[in-house]
Parts: C-alpha cells; sequence; structure tokens
C-alpha cells in the first residue's frame, strides 16, 4: 500500500514540477512577446509619420492625415475579421467535449464494475463463512457418536 502511496506522490510532485516549467516558460514567452509588441509598435507609428510625409509633400497635410487614417482603419477591419475566425473551431470543442464524456461514462462504467465485483467477492466470502459454519455443525453431530464409541470414558 505504501509502494503504492510512494508512486501517487511521484506522480503528483512530476505534474507540479511540469506545471511549473510550464509556467515559466510562458511567462518568459510571454515577455519577449511583450516587447516584440511595443517594437511592432514603434515601427508601426514611424512607417505612419513616413507615410504621411510622403503624402503631405504632394497632396497636403490633411489629405496625407486622411489617407494615412484609411489605412490604418482598413488594417485593424482586417485584423478584427481575422481574430474573429482565429483559434480552435467550435466542431474541435465539440469533440474535444464527446470524448471527455465519453471517458467519464467509460471510468464511471468500470468504477461500477469493480464494486460490482467487490460485492460478489464479499457475498462469496460470506457465502463460504456460512457454509464452513453449516460443514462444521454437521461435522460435530456426526462424529460426536462416532468418537464417543471411540473414546471411553474411565471409571
Amino acid at each position: 500500500m505504501s509502494n503504492s502511496i510512494m508512486k501517487v506522490k511521484i506522480l503528483a510532485r512530476a505534474e507540479l514540477f511540469l506545471a511549473y516549467i510550464h509556467l515559466q516558460r510562458a511567462i518568459t514567452q510571454s515577455a519577449y512577446f511583450l516587447v516584440a509588441v511595443v517594437f511592432v509598435l514603434l515601427g508601426l507609428g514611424m512607417s505612419n509619420y513616413a507615410a504621411f510625409y510622403a503624402i503631405s509633400s504632394s497632396q497636403g497635410p490633411a489629405v496625407a492625415a486622411l489617407w494615412v487614417a484609411l489605412i490604418d482603419i482598413a488594417v485593424a477591419a482586417a485584423l478584427v475579421l481575422f481574430a474573429r475566425k482565429a483559434g480552435p473551431k467550435d466542431s474541435e470543442e465539440k469533440l474535444a467535449r464527446e470524448i471527455r464524456d465519453l471517458a467519464d461514462a467509460e471510468l464511471n462504467r468500470d468504477i461500477e464494475q469493480v464494486k460490482e465485483e467487490i460485492s460478489q467477492i464479499v457475498a462469496d466470502m460470506h457465502s463460504i463463512g456460512d457454509t464452513f459454519s453449516s460443514f462444521s455443525g454437521a461435522a460435530t453431530n456426526l462424529l460426536a457418536p462416532f468418537l464417543g464409541l471411540v473414546v471411553k470414558k474411565p471409571k
């Protein structure tokens, strides 16, 4: 029993350590991603600034600002449309839920089967005990007269 408990403890510690490693990796990657986002925003701002000055020399500052704003809005709209369709599909989530529910049902069925087998073992043990009791009682009833004949009381 203690061997099984030790195995469960080792498994739990290993899972905890793996979760800790995944957390550290996620934090590190998120920090680098945040720095990358800052540089992308700086680059986007500078490209807007450059586009504004490139267009304003031929069309004027008001029209240049309008063109840069329209381009930014178009890029933002495309990103929003892309973001709405990004990620796992609903069918994948539905499939994952079905698999989880199936595994849960199978596990519950296995647990019920083990419970039934344990109940059957207990019933069999009681039956063996009852049979042994009745056998020992019958043996005593059969052997008592025979032993009485064989063994005589001293006078």
